[in-house]
């Protein structure tokens, strides 16, 4: 054997594991009888697996919630199978990218009202991830500053004015 030949013929490591990952992927919708395709793309975050499927609402779940679930079975799957991998996102139907333009909009109609009335702006109730989205969104506003309060499932975030200090 040419050892030439042997590294003429090699994959780089991530479009191996990408290539199996979104293997993984189809086989576990498979199993759970879900009709699908899986595209990736690569982008600054790493690797964004999208699932389109005629049930993609089965696959989100209320805000989100199966699809979390699901990533979060495909990443320790693969951690299992492949050992560390790429860093890589799950989405169906590019639902997190619409939820996360929702939610940026959101903040702005709340910083909006804050502007307006001077007064604090509860959200509604939100799951972890979107909630991030929200803090990491507003974190450089140096006019306000965002909380979550509560306890889960009704955990939210108020935004309010920054306390001026020193």
């Amino acid at each position: 054997m040419n050892l030439d030949d042997n590294q003429e013929n090699r994959v780089p490591v991530q479009e191996i594991k990408t290539a199996e990952i979104a293997a993984l992927i189809k086989e576990a919708l498979e199993k759970m009888s879900v009709d699908s395709s899986v595209s990736v793309e690569q982008n600054v975050q790493g690797f964004t697996f999208n699932i389109s499927s005629p049930d993609s609402n089965l696959l989100i779940g209320q805000r989100g919630a199966n699809l979390h679930a699901l990533q979060t079975l495909i990443h320790n799957i693969a951690y299992k199978k492949y050992g560390p991998t790429n860093r890589f996102i799950l989405d169906v139907d590019d639902y997190k990218k619409k939820r996360e333009w929702y939610l940026r909009e959101t903040a702005k109609k709340a910083v909006e009202q804050l502007k307006r009335t001077g007064r604090p702006v509860a959200l509604e109730p939100m799951l972890p991830h979107d909630r991030r989205v929200i803090h990491a969104f507003l974190s450089a506003d140096f006019d306000f500053e965002t909380e979550s309060i509560g306890e889960e499932p009704n955990r939210r975030i108020v935004i309010k004015p920054k306390e001026k200090g020193f």
